[in-house]
Order: C-alpha cells, then structure tokens, then sequence
C-alpha cells in the first residue's frame, strides 16, 4: 500500500474572481502619516520604541502585487481586478483597458 498525493488539475476546479477595492484618497494617507508621526512622539517621550514605519502606499501596492500573483498561481483561470477609490471617483486600475499588461507593469508604473 503505498501513498500517493494527488494535486487537482487547474482545469477541474473552477475559476474565482478576486476583487480589490484601494482607497487612494491623498488626504488618508497623508492624515495615517501624521497620526503615526504623534504617536511615535508620544512613544519618544516615554523613552519608548515607535511602533514602526507608517504604511506607505508603495508598501499596500507591493502587498497587492504578491497577492496577485499568489492568487493567480492557484488557478491559472482566475481573474483579479484591482480598483482605486478617492472621495470622489473610482477607476478599474488592474486590468487595464483591452486587457493588456501585467499586474507588476501596472504597480509598478511601468
């Protein structure tokens, strides 16, 4: 008797859809530097440790590159769209329109 590991093929499990929704309003980003500049302060004054750098966007863009390409290895049939909001207005920024390019071309400004 022996054992065997069986993967399942892409083809038998079906496609996901994976939807991300970014918020990019300027002043959001710009308001969580702030408070985490006060807090690290505040830490300072207490002769403590900060809590560590506040999220950059280039951070979040990186994450949602390496999720991106995490999901699409699962099943190479899934589809990801990634979606930048403001106050404002929303815009499918991933993919891009005719479906050309890669999700690191578009985080990555190429």
């Amino acid at each position: 008797n022996s054992n065997k590991i069986t993967m399942a093929s892409s083809s038998s499990s079906s496609p996901n859809l994976l939807t991300l929704i970014l918020d990019v309003t300027p002043s959001t980003w710009g308001q969580r530097k702030i408070i985490r500049s006060a807090k690290d302060k505040a830490l300072a004054a207490k002769n403590k440790s900060s809590a560590g750098p506040a999220t950059l966007m280039d951070d979040v863009l990186t994450a949602i590159l390496a999720l991106g390409v995490s999901f699409s290895c699962l099943n190479r049939d899934n589809a990801l769209v990634v979606i930048a909001a403001t106050e404002y207005e929303a815009a499918v920024i991933y993919p891009r329109k005719g479906g050309e390019g890669c999700m690191e071309d578009v985080v990555m400004g190429g």
